[in-house]
C-alpha cells in the first residue's frame, strides 16, 4: 500500500481523489490537508526540520489554494526536506486547469513528477502506479 496525502482546499475535489484512490486498492492510508500551511505543519515542526520520517511517498497537490498555493507549498517542502531527511516523495500536481504555463512551472520545481487535470482519473492512477513500480515498490 502507498501512503498518500491529498492537499486541496475544495472538499469535493478531495472526495473524488480519495474515492478514485480507494477504488484502485493500492493507496492507504489516505490523508488530507485543506491547504499548504496545514500540510507543512503536519510534517515539519519549524521552518527547517521534519517532525519525523513520516513524509508520505505520494502527495497530490492542488495548485490554487488559499494561504499557500501548491507551488509555494512545494517550494517550502523542498527547502525543508533538503535540511533534514532523504525522503523524496512522488508529487503529482492536480488542477482544474490545463494551462501550459502551470504545467511548465510544475516541471520546473524539480519535485513534481506528474501533472493531472481534475478530476483525477484511472489513467492518472495507472501513471502513478507505474512511477512507483519504476522506483521498486511492489504495487
Amino acid at each position: 500500500m502507498i501512503p498518500t496525502y491529498i492537499v486541496d482546499d475544495v472538499g469535493s475535489d478531495r472526495y473524488i481523489a480519495r474515492r478514485r484512490l480507494q477504488k484502485a486498492g493500492r493507496f492507504a492510508p489516505l490523508n488530507e490537508a485543506t491547504d499548504g500551511l496545514n500540510f507543512l505543519a503536519t510534517f515539519f515542526s519549524d521552518d527547517s526540520l521534519p517532525t519525523d520520517s513520516g513524509i508520505p511517498p505520494l502527495i497530490l497537490m492542488d495548485i490554487n489554494m488559499p494561504e499557500l498555493n501548491g507551488f509555494e507549498t512545494l517550494n517550502a517542502m523542498k527547502i525543508r526536506l533538503s535540511k533534514g531527511t532523504s525522503a523524496r516523495p512522488v508529487v503529482a500536481m492536480f488542477s482544474s486547469s490545463d494551462n501550459e504555463r502551470d504545467i511548465q512551472r510544475s516541471a520546473a520545481t524539480g519535485v513534481v513528477e506528474h501533472y493531472f487535470t481534475k478530476p483525477i482519473n484511472d489513467e492518472a492512477i495507472q501513471t502513478i502506479l507505474e512511477t512507483f513500480r519504476a522506483r521498486g515498490f511492489a504495487v
